[in-house]
């Protein structure tokens, strides 16, 4: 059968490395740290084109985001975020007082003039926008994926049971697709989110 969504292509990948080879995406990976910025990223921007996501990142999650997201990021500084702010989260911190104390205590050189992370949320979203439209194909599952589940905030197990659904493929076979989609969407976005800024610094500097 010929399916017109992207998504619904993903019972035809019999593993996660056909379905890499096909689009041609390198195998790698990211830390926890990375993965959180990039998370809030696609939050953010599936807030501004969709709907809401403020019930979704929790435990200072949002927080964390907001510290890394389009600053000069290393591994060093995302593990210092997320200590921080998991103790101030445990300590009872909540909301604007969670991040003004975290920013305070994991970026204390930084003032409100030069921290990017404080530009408007419109800008960072047309800035994942941008950065999506080079690194994904239009016709990818991947992109099929980001668009359900950060734009029409479909949780995972809704995903899944679409694939089951529409495809007649098995409960394990879907949860396994939706779990490679989600994993190589989050891998692929990081990197290219890194390019884009690393890009955007060396214009600056000139």
């Amino acid at each position: 059968m010929k399916y017109t969504d992207p998504f619904h292509t993903l019972p035809q990948y019999k593993d996660k490395t056909q379905l890499l080879r096909t689009w041609k995406i390198s195998r790698r990976v990211i830390t926890p740290g990375q993965q959180v910025w990039t998370k809030y990223l696609l939050m953010l921007w599936g807030r501004h084109l969709g709907g809401d996501d403020s019930h979704e990142l929790d435990g200072g999650q949002n927080v964390i985001g907001r510290l890394m997201v389009r600053t000069a990021w290393s591994a060093d500084r995302s593990d210092q975020i997320i200590r921080i702010v998991k103790m101030l989260h445990e300590d009872g911190l909540r909301g604007d007082e969670l991040y003004r104390r975290s920013r305070e205590l994991a970026l204390p050189e930084t003032s409100v003039s030069n921290i990017i992370a404080l530009a408007k949320e419109s800008d960072d979203a047309a800035f994942v926008e941008k950065v999506m439209c080079k690194a994904l194909n239009k016709a990818s599952p991947m992109r099929a994926y980001a668009i359900k589940r950060y734009c029409d905030r479909k949780y995972p197990q809704i995903l899944k049971r679409e694939l089951v659904r529409l495809t007649g493929c098995s409960d394990k076979e879907a949860r396994n697709r939706v779990e490679w989609c989600e994993e190589i969407l989050e891998v692929e976005m990081f990197y290219a989110f890194k390019r884009e800024m690393e890009k955007e610094f060396l214009i600056n500097c000139h």
